[in-house]
């Protein structure tokens, strides 16, 4: 369904398109706050610690408001709880914003990697105008530029043992969502209405799912590794 325009608290809005105006404007506005992280890098290390607590408040509104929303439009607990995969990435970024707890953040990068798809290939999303595609666009640019931030100021790298704890802590979350998904007709994690081989039989597309966030953590550590690589800046030895 294309957007419509319906008012900032409208309940229906609509979906964006794919390559429509507003899937433009969400990826434009991400690449120029990345553009300004990484070229601004020095004042950001200077200003680490006020950084930390702007975004950390930018998050908790951005959290209040989305779940203060759907209250209010009477979502039911199939839409509204914290169950879909980059829903639980900002909550673990919030976190380390406020513990500096570096767990959360490993997890959040690993499990966040999914929010490049979602700016990718949009699925359900609300237009520019709304304040629920406002939330989405916080919420996933937040998860993605996190990692970029701690990279830059505190040397944080994923690691081969964070991607294992990472995928080990995602199987927990994957048999929550299967439960919620049974339990309230949901769609967490996309295992009900799913943007890809929608047709494979559930026996085929479950553990397929699982594989390929498996290799999406392998992508983004690899990734990662080449970057840092090219930089001069990957440590001889990874920490446990």
């Amino acid at each position: 369904m294309g957007s419509t325009r319906g008012g900032f608290f409208d309940a229906d809005p609509g979906w964006i398109s794919i390559g429509g105006t507003d899937h433009l404007v969400y990826v434009t506005l991400l690449l120029g706050v990345a553009v300004l992280l990484v070229g601004g890098r020095g004042w950001v290390r200077r200003h680490a610690a006020a950084v930390r607590r702007v975004v950390a408040v930018i998050v908790i509104i951005q959290q209040t408001t989305l779940y203060a929303t759907y209250a209010v439009q009477g979502a039911g607990v199939d839409e509204a709880l914290p169950l879909h995969s980059c829903r639980i990435a900002i909550l673990l970024g919030l976190v380390w914003l406020l513990t500096r707890w570096r767990p959360a953040l490993d997890v959040a990068f690993f499990l966040g990697l999914y929010a490049y798809a979602s700016f990718s290939y949009p699925q359900q999303i609300q237009p520019v105008d709304n304040v629920l595609g406002w939330s989405f666009w916080i919420n996933h640019a937040v998860t993605l530029l996190l990692p970029i931030f701690a990279w830059l100021t505190e040397g944080w790298r994923p690691t081969v043992p964070a991607l294992w704890r990472a995928f080990g802590w995602f199987l927990v979350y994957y048999a929550v969502a299967l439960l919620a998904n049974a339990l309230t007709g949901g769609n967490y994690f996309y295992l009900r209405d799913r943007p890809i081989a929608a047709a494979w039989p559930d026996w085929a597309y479950l553990p397929g799912a699982a594989l390929l966030t498996l290799a999406l953590f392998w992508i983004g550590y690899a990734v990662a590794h080449l970057i840092d690589a090219r930089t001069g800046a990957w440590r001889a030895a990874e920490p446990s």
